[in-house]
């Protein structure tokens, strides 16, 4: 059971009250009914807030927005939230509890959990309620990985100090911004059925993808540690039927970074030759690696090892300017790993130092008062 089935049954309790929901075409009840339907036929739903990437994903990523839009069946607005300057919907004054029932995947730099956070302080004071339809983290509630980013590398990408793996749903993540921030804000999580041990596969849903280049459980799985290539002239896959799986660049040997790379645990790796449509090197012959993740995969982990070696192999390799995410200054590796150690060590740190960048610190901690889920 997810959050939006353990509202439905309740919904009669909020009678006279209108909401707003905060969404994609990726949040869908346990029955397999878009949420939008569902909520729309049992509350007075007067509004859709989408996040990046447009309630119908049909934005690319990296500051390319949507317009306003109507509902095509609930004949409701919906209201694009992702921008250089994110605005309350126009709606604002017709709804009082906003819903938010959207698709994490468990990674930092995924931002709708940075949207939601901004959706709070814009509604902190206003008396408006927030109810969290909780869903389970798609990559299970007990793996953490990285040090937790730092304050100056804040960006659409990561604005609290979490690790890139952090492990939390979004009504935890909900429960701890409240607190840390002192928000003034009511916040209630309505519960999925899970446990932290259980990731995706066990769930018996179906995957629906949360965003454009995230179309499989496989690719959410790597997302974690090769979203980091997006900070390089290194093609993370965008424009190929496996995004985030396949890493490369014309200049690579596929089978010398095969061969140089060797056995990381998690993972199995392939020599792998590709042509993206779209985004980085369109059109070109890509040549690099194949990343075919399994269960006890560490993302972070074999993200770094293999931007590592590529750029130890490879003087053609570099790392991209900004901007990125609206961040003009700052380079777009540093604030999606939150911190520019990540860098520095790609570049030249050694491989014995690389548990100190995944250590998580004192985070385990921070978040143990906000675990919903055993």
């Amino acid at each position: 059971m997810l959050g939006v089935d353990a509202f439905l049954p309740q919904a009669h309790r909020f009678m006279g009250l209108s909401f707003a929901l905060f969404a994609n075409q990726a949040s869908f009840t346990s029955s397999l009914l878009p949420s939008e339907i569902a909520l729309g036929e049992a509350v007075n739903l007067v509004g859709i807030i989408a996040p990046q990437h447009g309630f119908y994903h049909e934005a690319q990523a990296n500051m390319r927005e949507n317009p306003p839009r109507t509902h095509p069946l609930l004949k409701i607005p919906i209201h694009p939230l992702y921008s250089s300057s994110p605005q309350l919907p126009p709606f604002m004054d017709e709804f009082d509890v906003l819903l938010v029932d959207i698709h994490d995947v468990g990674v930092r730099v995924y931002t709708y959990i940075w949207s939601l956070l901004i959706l709070m302080r814009k509604l902190s004071g206003t008396g408006k309620v927030i109810f969290i339809l909780d869903r389970p983290n798609p990559l299970g509630g007990e793996l953490m990985e990285g040090k937790p980013l730092e304050e100056e590398f804040s960006s659409l990408v990561g604005l609290m100090p979490i690790p890139m793996i952090h492990g939390m749903t979004v009504g935890e993540l909900a429960l701890m911004f409240r607190q840390e921030l002192s928000l003034d804000l009511e916040v209630e999580v309505f519960r999925a059925e899970w446990r932290r041990e259980l990731k995706f596969p066990e769930l018996g849903l179906p995957w629906r993808n949360p965003s454009p280049n995230l179309p499989s459980y496989d690719s959410a799985l790597v997302y974690g540690g090769t979203v980091i290539f997006e900070g390089t002239n290194i093609s993370e896959g965008r424009g190929t039927t496996r995004p985030f799986q396949y890493i490369g660049a014309p200049f690579i040997d596929p089978y010398r970074l095969w061969t140089h790379v060797g056995k990381i645990e998690g993972v199995e790796i392939f020599p792998i030759g590709f042509t993206p449509t779209f985004d980085k090197y369109q059109g070109e012959e890509c040549f690099g690696l194949e990343i075919i993740p399994k269960e006890n995969i560490k993302p972070l982990k074999t993200g770094l090892l293999i931007a590592k070696r590529i750029f130890s192999t490879w003087e053609e390799a570099s790392f991209i300017p900004p901007p990125y995410e609206y961040e003009k200054e700052k380079l777009p590796i540093d604030i999606i790993t939150g911190s520019d150690a990540f860098r520095k060590w790609i570049k030249e740190g050694s491989e014995a130092d690389l548990d100190l960048l995944l250590d998580p610190g004192d985070f385990p901690e921070r978040r143990r008062d906000f675990l919903l889920y055993p």
